[in-house]
């Protein structure tokens, strides 16, 4: 399995495929350009809402200076609505 750190983490094919699970025709073609440019924005998205999750984790562990808080599904719950009116 790739490290999140890897730029290559987020495969284009996998991208490729998942837009093409949307189009109505299975005609419908897409450049390659315009899926290297949708995973890049897909990779942008995943690493902000890593970040901000990490903050929100952070802030809310106060007062335990020495431990390293741990990232759930509730600081991923509490950041998302900001995360998708910014994008």
């Amino acid at each position: 399995m790739s490290e999140v750190g890897n730029p290559e983490y987020l495969k284009s094919k996998c991208v490729e495929k998942i837009l093409k699970m949307r189009f109505k025709s299975t005609n419908t073609k897409i450049q390659n350009d315009a899926v290297k440019l949708s995973t890049e924005v897909l990779r942008i998205f995943i690493t902000e809402c890593a970040a901000r999750a990490a903050i929100q984790a952070q802030n809310e562990c106060t007062g335990k200076s020495s431990m390293i808080p741990e990232v759930n599904n509730q600081h991923l719950e509490k950041i998302l609505p900001q995360l998708l009116l910014d994008f």
